[in-house]
Protein backbone atom coordinates (compact mmCIF):
# COMPACT_ATOMS: atom_id res chain seq x y z
CA UNK A 1 0.00 0.00 0.00
CA UNK A 2 2.78 2.89 0.94
CA UNK A 3 4.64 1.65 -2.15
CA UNK A 4 1.67 2.39 -4.05
CA UNK A 5 1.23 5.57 -2.58
CA UNK A 6 4.96 6.43 -3.68
CA UNK A 7 3.78 5.63 -7.22
CA UNK A 8 1.16 8.09 -7.45
CA UNK A 9 2.97 11.02 -5.33
CA UNK A 10 6.04 10.08 -8.28
CA UNK A 11 4.20 10.94 -11.14
CA UNK A 12 1.63 13.52 -9.89
CA UNK A 13 5.41 15.01 -9.56
CA UNK A 14 6.29 14.31 -13.04
CA UNK A 15 2.87 15.32 -14.48
CA UNK A 16 3.91 18.48 -13.11
CA UNK A 17 7.07 19.81 -13.68
CA UNK A 18 8.25 17.79 -16.87
CA UNK A 19 5.87 20.40 -19.34
CA UNK A 20 7.33 23.35 -16.89
CA UNK A 21 11.10 22.04 -17.53
CA UNK A 22 10.40 22.10 -21.21
CA UNK A 23 8.39 25.53 -21.25
CA UNK A 24 11.62 26.99 -19.46
CA UNK A 25 14.33 25.04 -21.99
CA UNK A 26 12.26 25.95 -25.04
CA UNK A 27 12.01 29.64 -24.30
CA UNK A 28 15.81 29.85 -23.29
CA UNK A 29 16.87 28.69 -26.36
CA UNK A 30 18.82 30.95 -28.67
CA UNK A 31 16.93 29.77 -31.83
CA UNK A 32 13.84 31.67 -29.69
CA UNK A 33 15.27 34.88 -29.25
CA UNK A 34 18.20 35.17 -31.85
CA UNK A 35 20.81 38.33 -31.21
CA UNK A 36 19.86 40.94 -33.30
CA UNK A 37 21.33 42.67 -36.23
CA UNK A 38 21.88 46.08 -37.08
CA UNK A 39 20.58 47.35 -40.01
CA UNK A 40 22.15 50.28 -42.24
CA UNK A 41 21.02 53.83 -41.61
CA UNK A 42 18.16 55.04 -43.41
CA UNK A 43 19.43 58.18 -45.38
CA UNK A 44 17.98 61.86 -44.16
CA UNK A 45 18.15 62.79 -48.27
CA UNK A 46 14.79 63.85 -49.38
CA UNK A 47 14.40 64.44 -52.99
CA UNK A 48 13.06 67.35 -54.61
CA UNK A 49 9.69 67.76 -55.67
CA UNK A 50 11.17 68.48 -59.03
CA UNK A 51 12.33 71.37 -60.24
CA UNK A 52 11.22 75.26 -61.31
CA UNK A 53 12.75 78.00 -62.45
CA UNK A 54 14.69 80.47 -60.25
CA UNK A 55 13.13 83.60 -58.73
CA UNK A 56 13.13 85.79 -61.85
CA UNK A 57 14.72 89.41 -61.85
CA UNK A 58 13.36 92.14 -60.66
CA UNK A 59 12.51 94.94 -62.56
CA UNK A 60 14.28 98.35 -61.24
CA UNK A 61 12.54 101.63 -61.84
CA UNK A 62 13.61 104.76 -60.03
CA UNK A 63 11.21 106.88 -58.65
CA UNK A 64 12.02 110.27 -56.96
CA UNK A 65 14.16 110.75 -54.21
CA UNK A 66 11.37 112.55 -52.07
CA UNK A 67 9.06 109.58 -52.75
CA UNK A 68 9.58 106.77 -49.53
CA UNK A 69 9.16 103.28 -50.84
CA UNK A 70 7.10 100.59 -48.99
CA UNK A 71 7.49 97.02 -49.56
CA UNK A 72 5.53 94.77 -46.89
CA UNK A 73 7.39 91.80 -45.41
CA UNK A 74 5.34 88.61 -43.58
CA UNK A 75 6.55 86.54 -41.63
CA UNK A 76 5.73 83.10 -41.21
CA UNK A 77 6.58 80.18 -39.02
CA UNK A 78 4.95 76.22 -39.88
CA UNK A 79 3.12 75.50 -42.64
CA UNK A 80 0.73 72.90 -41.34
CA UNK A 81 -2.02 71.99 -38.29
CA UNK A 82 -0.37 73.23 -35.11
CA UNK A 83 -0.98 73.85 -31.37
CA UNK A 84 -0.31 77.86 -31.34
CA UNK A 85 -0.65 80.72 -33.62
CA UNK A 86 2.80 80.30 -35.03
CA UNK A 87 0.77 77.42 -37.43
CA UNK A 88 -0.79 78.45 -40.25
CA UNK A 89 -2.57 75.49 -42.34
CA UNK A 90 -2.07 74.80 -46.01
CA UNK A 91 -5.61 75.74 -47.12
CA UNK A 92 -5.28 78.77 -45.65
CA UNK A 93 -1.67 79.63 -47.23
CA UNK A 94 -2.52 78.28 -50.35
CA UNK A 95 -5.58 81.04 -50.60
CA UNK A 96 -3.22 83.62 -49.15
CA UNK A 97 -0.73 82.28 -52.15
CA UNK A 98 -3.63 82.17 -54.84
CA UNK A 99 -4.39 85.95 -54.10
CA UNK A 100 -0.98 87.34 -54.53
CA UNK A 101 -1.14 85.51 -58.08
CA UNK A 102 -4.54 86.29 -59.02
CA UNK A 103 -3.72 89.97 -57.77
CA UNK A 104 -0.73 90.37 -59.67
CA UNK A 105 1.60 90.77 -56.84
CA UNK A 106 5.14 89.39 -57.27
CA UNK A 107 7.21 87.71 -54.40
CA UNK A 108 10.80 88.59 -54.23
CA UNK A 109 13.45 87.82 -51.68
CA UNK A 110 14.42 89.90 -48.73
CA UNK A 111 17.83 90.61 -50.98
CA UNK A 112 16.09 91.75 -53.74
CA UNK A 113 13.56 93.85 -51.49
CA UNK A 114 16.88 95.26 -50.03
CA UNK A 115 18.20 95.91 -53.65
CA UNK A 116 15.02 97.96 -54.70
CA UNK A 117 14.76 100.00 -51.15
CA UNK A 118 18.72 100.38 -50.71
CA UNK A 119 18.51 102.15 -54.86
CA UNK A 120 15.44 103.61 -54.51
CA UNK A 121 13.32 101.62 -56.72
CA UNK A 122 9.88 101.06 -57.49
CA UNK A 123 8.55 98.54 -54.96
CA UNK A 124 4.59 98.56 -56.02
CA UNK A 125 2.86 95.08 -56.04
CA UNK A 126 6.22 93.35 -54.34
CA UNK A 127 6.17 91.08 -51.45
CA UNK A 128 8.65 89.83 -49.46
CA UNK A 129 7.82 86.16 -47.76
CA UNK A 130 10.16 85.23 -44.87
CA UNK A 131 9.96 81.62 -42.96
CA UNK A 132 11.92 81.35 -39.86
CA UNK A 133 14.00 78.61 -38.17
CA UNK A 134 13.89 76.11 -40.84
CA UNK A 135 11.24 73.86 -40.17
CA UNK A 136 10.43 70.27 -42.02
CA UNK A 137 6.71 71.88 -42.92
CA UNK A 138 8.12 74.38 -45.46
CA UNK A 139 9.60 71.81 -47.95
CA UNK A 140 6.40 69.01 -47.09
CA UNK A 141 3.92 71.75 -47.38
CA UNK A 142 5.02 75.64 -48.21
CA UNK A 143 7.60 74.43 -50.90
CA UNK A 144 4.74 72.67 -53.49
CA UNK A 145 1.90 75.84 -53.08
CA UNK A 146 4.69 78.41 -53.76
CA UNK A 147 5.78 76.28 -56.62
CA UNK A 148 2.57 75.86 -57.92
CA UNK A 149 1.77 79.66 -58.11
CA UNK A 150 5.82 80.37 -59.21
CA UNK A 151 6.68 82.33 -56.32
CA UNK A 152 9.66 82.97 -53.82
CA UNK A 153 11.03 83.36 -50.34
CA UNK A 154 13.11 83.72 -47.95
CA UNK A 155 13.86 80.84 -45.73
CA UNK A 156 15.71 81.68 -42.20
CA UNK A 157 18.19 78.74 -40.57
CA UNK A 158 19.23 77.61 -37.49
CA UNK A 159 22.13 75.46 -38.87
CA UNK A 160 22.76 73.76 -35.17
CA UNK A 161 19.32 72.75 -35.42
CA UNK A 162 19.74 70.94 -39.20
CA UNK A 163 18.55 67.66 -39.59
CA UNK A 164 16.90 67.63 -36.03
CA UNK A 165 13.85 66.11 -35.87
CA UNK A 166 10.68 68.71 -37.27
CA UNK A 167 14.03 70.67 -39.44
CA UNK A 168 14.83 70.10 -42.79
CA UNK A 169 18.42 68.35 -43.83
CA UNK A 170 21.26 70.18 -45.52
CA UNK A 171 19.92 67.90 -49.06
CA UNK A 172 16.81 69.71 -48.54
CA UNK A 173 18.31 73.51 -47.90
CA UNK A 174 20.79 72.98 -50.47
CA UNK A 175 18.10 71.46 -53.00
CA UNK A 176 15.54 75.10 -51.95
CA UNK A 177 18.35 76.92 -52.47
CA UNK A 178 19.03 75.94 -56.23
CA UNK A 179 15.52 76.17 -57.11
CA UNK A 180 16.13 80.34 -55.58
CA UNK A 181 14.61 80.14 -52.17
CA UNK A 182 17.04 83.03 -50.68
CA UNK A 183 18.92 81.34 -47.49
CA UNK A 184 19.49 83.40 -44.92
CA UNK A 185 21.26 82.96 -41.26
CA UNK A 186 19.14 82.95 -38.07
CA UNK A 187 22.19 81.82 -35.50
CA UNK A 188 23.55 78.59 -34.70
CA UNK A 189 21.06 77.85 -31.87
CA UNK A 190 18.66 80.29 -31.92
CA UNK A 191 19.51 82.17 -28.00
CA UNK A 192 18.39 85.49 -26.96
CA UNK A 193 21.54 87.51 -28.24
CA UNK A 194 21.30 90.41 -26.37
CA UNK A 195 21.56 88.35 -23.09
CA UNK A 196 24.50 86.36 -24.34
CA UNK A 197 28.46 88.28 -23.80
CA UNK A 198 29.91 89.87 -26.37
CA UNK A 199 31.56 86.80 -27.51
CA UNK A 200 29.19 84.30 -27.63
CA UNK A 201 26.49 86.34 -29.31
CA UNK A 202 29.37 87.15 -31.83
CA UNK A 203 30.11 83.29 -32.61
CA UNK A 204 26.51 82.31 -32.56
CA UNK A 205 26.25 84.76 -35.66
CA UNK A 206 29.21 84.32 -37.36
CA UNK A 207 29.30 80.64 -37.16
CA UNK A 208 26.11 79.74 -38.30
CA UNK A 209 26.86 82.33 -41.52
CA UNK A 210 30.30 79.84 -42.05
CA UNK A 211 27.62 76.91 -41.82
CA UNK A 212 25.42 77.56 -44.13
CA UNK A 213 28.19 79.66 -46.48
CA UNK A 214 30.11 76.45 -46.25
CA UNK A 215 27.14 74.06 -47.54
CA UNK A 216 25.64 76.48 -50.35
CA UNK A 217 28.84 77.15 -51.67
CA UNK A 218 28.09 80.96 -51.84
CA UNK A 219 27.76 84.39 -49.24
CA UNK A 220 24.77 84.75 -47.35
CA UNK A 221 23.25 88.64 -47.10
CA UNK A 222 19.85 88.48 -44.84
CA UNK A 223 19.41 87.35 -41.26
CA UNK A 224 16.75 87.15 -38.56
CA UNK A 225 16.97 88.18 -35.37
CA UNK A 226 15.93 84.88 -33.22
CA UNK A 227 12.44 86.27 -31.53
CA UNK A 228 13.33 90.16 -32.48
CA UNK A 229 15.33 90.62 -30.07
CA UNK A 230 18.42 92.66 -30.52
CA UNK A 231 20.53 95.74 -29.01
CA UNK A 232 23.10 98.06 -30.75
CA UNK A 233 25.94 95.72 -30.05
CA UNK A 234 24.28 92.57 -31.59
CA UNK A 235 23.62 94.40 -34.65
CA UNK A 236 26.88 95.99 -34.84
CA UNK A 237 27.92 92.11 -34.79
CA UNK A 238 25.39 91.27 -37.79
CA UNK A 239 26.92 94.03 -39.81
CA UNK A 240 30.31 93.15 -39.00
CA UNK A 241 30.02 89.68 -40.29
CA UNK A 242 28.49 91.17 -43.47
CA UNK A 243 25.26 90.96 -43.89
CA UNK A 244 23.67 93.46 -45.88
CA UNK A 245 19.39 92.73 -43.91
CA UNK A 246 18.06 91.61 -41.00
CA UNK A 247 14.37 91.47 -40.40
CA UNK A 248 12.78 91.74 -36.98
CA UNK A 249 9.55 91.47 -35.61
CA UNK A 250 8.20 95.15 -35.48
CA UNK A 251 5.02 94.77 -36.91
CA UNK A 252 4.44 97.22 -39.79
CA UNK A 253 5.74 97.45 -43.59
CA UNK A 254 9.40 98.17 -45.02
CA UNK A 255 10.33 101.13 -46.34
CA UNK A 256 13.43 102.84 -47.59
CA UNK A 257 13.44 105.07 -44.92
CA UNK A 258 14.15 102.34 -42.46
CA UNK A 259 17.55 100.70 -41.02
CA UNK A 260 17.99 97.99 -43.52
CA UNK A 261 19.67 96.24 -40.86
CA UNK A 262 16.43 96.78 -38.58
CA UNK A 263 13.55 96.19 -40.80
CA UNK A 264 10.35 95.23 -39.88
CA UNK A 265 7.54 92.36 -41.11
CA UNK A 266 4.21 91.99 -40.44
CA UNK A 267 3.65 88.07 -38.80
CA UNK A 268 1.20 85.74 -40.54
CA UNK A 269 -1.10 83.68 -37.96
CA UNK A 270 -3.31 80.89 -37.64
CA UNK A 271 -6.90 81.10 -38.45
CA UNK A 272 -6.91 84.77 -39.74
CA UNK A 273 -9.38 86.17 -42.11
CA UNK A 274 -8.29 86.12 -45.90
CA UNK A 275 -9.26 89.56 -45.37
CA UNK A 276 -6.52 90.54 -42.51
CA UNK A 277 -4.04 89.18 -44.96
CA UNK A 278 -5.13 91.44 -47.60
CA UNK A 279 -4.66 94.61 -45.57
CA UNK A 280 -1.11 93.43 -45.06
CA UNK A 281 -0.44 94.36 -48.76
CA UNK A 282 -1.63 97.63 -48.78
Amino acid sequence: MLVKKYLVLLTFAAALFVPLWWFINQNSSSDQYPAPTLTAPLSTATPGPGPVAPAPEVAKQLVPADQTMTIPILMYHEISTGPDCMWVNEPDFRSQMLYLHDNGYQTITLAQATELLAGHYDTSKKVVLTFDDGYSTFYDHAWPILKEFNQTATLFVISGLVGNQAYMNWEQIIFLDSQGIEIGGHTRSHPLLPTLKAVNAAAEIHQDKEDIQARLGHRITSFCYPTGKYNSQVVQQVQAVGYAAAVTMVQRKASSTDNLLLLPRWGVYQNEPLIRFTTLLQ
